[in-house]
């Protein structure tokens, strides 16, 4: 089993005016404590990044946070980590996120920009997806065998036993389930929120 991670580019520091909001913030938003190129270091090869246009420049986010680390400087330590014998997967979200909106049209660029000069067969992006609709900018031809487990709500009443696990906590998720996950799991790849807990 190869380890993934879900909204992998939660790990970083939040954008300077959110800061004082962090603790609120990193409770519903926050999926992973590890930045890209740490979780790189700990044999991560599957990721997902949820991106918003943010000041001119690609930034991770997810719900209400906006994330300090851009997009092009993940994908290009990502990029120096693959190998012909170990590639590196992604997929690419782009977030409704509140602040800043869609951007459809750039996001739609930025996607054959990335295929063109970014990615190769070491270095591969399985979907580019717009949140809240049914369009894909780009689907590679052949998907990957993965499993993704992470916290949703429906995760947790799924597995809830009580009222906590019904709140949207991924921390407390993660360190209840990710055991739980790893053990059960017969795919190749395995996608989770805060891996290392």
């Amino acid at each position: 089993m190869i380890l993934g991670t879900h909204n992998s580019g939660t790990g970083g520091r939040l954008v300077w005016w959110q800061r004082l909001f962090a603790p609120l913030l990193h409770l519903t938003s926050r999926c992973q404590n590890r930045s890209i190129k740490d979780q790189l270091k700990d044999g991560v090869k599957l990721f997902n990044l949820q991106v918003t246009c943010y000041k001119g420049d690609w930034h991770f986010s997810h719900g209400l946070c906006i994330y300090e680390e851009k997009l092009t400087d993940a994908l290009t330590a990502m990029k120096a980590a693959a190998t012909n014998e170990e590639p590196i997967y992604f997929q690419l979200y782009l977030d409704k996120n509140f602040f800043c909106g869609q951007h459809k049209e750039k996001f739609a660029e930025l996607v054959n920009e990335i295929k063109e000069r970014i990615c190769n067969e070491c270095l591969v992006m399985l979907s580019a997806w717009i949140e809240g609709s049914d369009s894909y900018p780009h689907k590679a031809k052949t998907e990957i065998d993965k499993r993704e487990h992470y916290w949703t709500a429906t995760w947790a009443k799924v597995y809830g036993r009580g009222i906590l696990d019904r709140l949207p906590l991924p921390h407390r998720h993660a360190s209840i389930y990710n055991n739980k996950y790893r053990k059960e799991c017969q795919s190749k790849y395995l996608m989770l929120d805060f891996y290392n807990v």
